[in-house]
């Protein structure tokens, strides 16, 4: 079944964000994206932290897929604010230009990273890059920290104040997963007693 989800994923993602990039939805695009690369970078001490819930394996297996499909969203959501009289080199240059106190400029720096994830993010660059391509893997660290700051600065001080408790969160399970912690939770259904 898993095999067969992959390519599902992967073509399904991307045909799907560039019909919604050529609607111009723009909101949906960037918090799909959000989602997806919260999926992918709380999978892997999930499964460390939980590892009788067999979901969190399914993601694991399923993570090159769904990082594929975060890039593919925050393509598409860059490409959905082009509009006739605003190409993307208008777009990119005005980006590049901003100042951190701008949800733009965390939202640029995003872009900028995970161009070599998406890159990379094949059979051929493991087996080229080798252990290189473990180290490239790692900017998906900053590349989460400045998405979630281009949404919490884009939606104002309570949503900024939730984008730093899910950070805190998120690093917090990093360290216990490090430190092989477990959660071992009964995952067969529970059958109410008479």
């Amino acid at each position: 079944m898993l095999p067969k989800l992959k390519p599902l994923i992967f073509y399904g993602s991307l045909l799907s964000f560039a019909y919604l990039a050529f609607l111009h939805q723009t909101r949906t695009l960037g918090q799909t994206a959000l989602i997806l690369l919260s999926i992918v970078i709380f999978t892997k001490p999930l499964v460390k932290l939980f590892p009788t819930i067999s979901f969190f394996k399914i993601l694991l297996v399923l993570r090159r897929e769904l990082g594929q499909a975060t890039a593919f969203a925050v393509l598409a959501h860059v490409f959905s604010q082009v509009a006739p009289g605003f190409s993307l080199t208008k777009l990119l240059l005005f980006a590049s230009t901003t100042r951190p106190n701008n949800f733009i400029f965390w939202g640029f720096w995003s872009l900028v990273l995970i161009l070599p994830l998406l890159i990379t993010s094949n059979d051929f660059s493991t087996k080229l890059l080798k252990r290189n391509w473990f180290r490239l893997q790692k900017l998906i660290h900053p590349l989460y920290v400045f998405a979630m700051l281009h949404y919490g600065l884009n939606k104002g001080t309570p949503i900024l104040i939730f984008v730093l408790f899910v950070l805190v969160l998120l690093y917090s399970l990093r360290f216990l997963a490090g430190r092989n912690v477990q959660f071992l939770i009964n995952s067969k259904p529970i059958s109410p007693t008479p």
